[in-house]
């Protein structure tokens, strides 16, 4: 099977990557534009894999380029990981998001169906669903997000679901809860560009020695300590999820929610570092920041029900395989 992964450079790409090169019908073709990547992640990839891919560094918003590329490509499927992520950034520059994430995959789909390459998997976020009186996240909620990225996110899926509709295209849309962890090797991990905005890469740098402490906004949760719970899926469990999507897709369009089914305080994560690899995270209160909700979490029988997978991996792991990565990379 030819593959085309975007965004392939990044977190959840890399190993997504990794994981698609352990079958070896794949070929593989990675495009980033190195926004938030580093040009060495695809050197870390192919020593962990031992196997050969293709990769272009690309803007999905450079229409000739794109087209250029699958007209050569001949693509089966598309993973598309490939967009800007930062809620608090989205909401101070909502153009690039525009353009980054809507025009970019609109190109992306415009390219697929001048190619006539049917398959897409999506790279969505449980971001679209806003706020919600329930704490259990289910697919059939209404979306409403309440920022600028998770508005991209819910416009890109509106026009696979419109392409389907018309049956220009079969897709996959995996809504993720908070991907975390790293791979087991501690070669590759959650690295972000500048100061991260997630929990998990803030620690890494806390671990590293670059940061003094965590800062914690809010202690009034409504939560069993005070802090925001949330659900954390390690990233291993996450590209586990995409690789059981593969044969579906060319079956079924449909949406699935992928996350634990448990919530995680903040405080829940950093003693899980001092239990499981003896490391102590100091931290400071905060002011709790607008629009943050006491808890969310996902409702896991669809996925498990009609796409056979459920996340194997916890806190522990999430903890051990992130500590790790930060001492490697140190």
């Amino acid at each position: 099977m030819n593959i085309l992964l975007t965004g392939g450079l990044g977190y959840i790409g890399s190993h997504l990557a990794l994981g698609l090169l352990k079958n070896k019908k794949t070929k593989l073709t990675i495009v980033d534009d190195l926004s938030n990547a580093k040009l060495s992640t695809k050197n870390t990839i192919k020593y962990l894999s031992k196997k050969k891919f293709k990769f272009k560094k690309l803007d999905l918003k450079n229409k000739n380029k794109l087209q250029k590329l699958f007209k050569v490509g001949k693509f089966d499927l598309i993973f598309h990981l490939a967009g800007s992520k930062s809620v608090k950034e989205s909401q101070i520059n909502p153009k690039k998001y525009y353009e980054n994430n809507v025009i970019g995959s609109i190109n992306l789909l415009h390219a697929m169906i001048e190619n006539n390459v049917k398959n897409i998997i999506f790279s969505s976020t449980a971001t679209v669903y806003g706020l919600h009186k329930k704490n259990c996240y289910s697919e059939n909620f209404s979306r409403e997000p309440i920022n600028t990225y998770g508005l991209t996110k819910k416009i890109i899926e509106d026009l696979l679901i419109d392409l389907k509709e018309k049956n220009q295209i079969n897709t996959l849309i995996l809504r993720y809860f908070n991907p975390a962890g790293c791979h087991i090797s501690g070669l590759l991990g959650e690295n972000p560009q500048g100061i991260p905005n997630n929990l998990y890469p803030y620690i890494i740098k806390i671990i590293k020695g670059e940061v003094k402490y965590l800062k914690i906004f809010g202690n009034n949760y409504k939560t069993k300590d005070g802090t925001g719970a949330r659900d954390y899926i390690h990233i291993q469990d996450l590209v586990d999820a995409h690789l059981k999507c593969i044969k579906l897709v060319k079956k079924k369009s449909d949406i699935f929610n992928i996350g634990t089914g448990r919530p995680y305080t903040v405080l829940d994560i950093i003693n899980s570092f001092k239990k499981y690899c003896n490391f102590k995270i100091n931290y400071n209160f905060y002011s709790r920041r607008e629009g943050d909700i006491d808890i969310y979490y996902n409702k896991i029988s669809k996925a498990k029900k009609k796409l056979g997978w459920s996340a194997k991996r916890g806190l522990k792991e999430i903890s051990q395989s992130t500590f790790n990565f930060a001492i490697k990379s140190k």
